[in-house]
């Protein structure tokens, strides 16, 4: 017997969410640590 599942696109919708902002606040973070000068490589030489 084939039983029918209704299955919801949209009630993923808030994790899938959470996990989009986090990511973006993450690549914010590393993309201001790679662009930050190397202060005390440059102070050494």
């Amino acid at each position: 017997m084939d039983s029918f599942t209704y299955v919801n696109i949209f009630e993923t919708k808030g994790l899938e969410y959470l996990l989009l902002l986090s990511f973006w606040a993450l690549f914010v973070y590393l993309v201001r640590y790679l662009s930050k000068p190397a202060k005390k490589r440059t102070e050494e030489r």
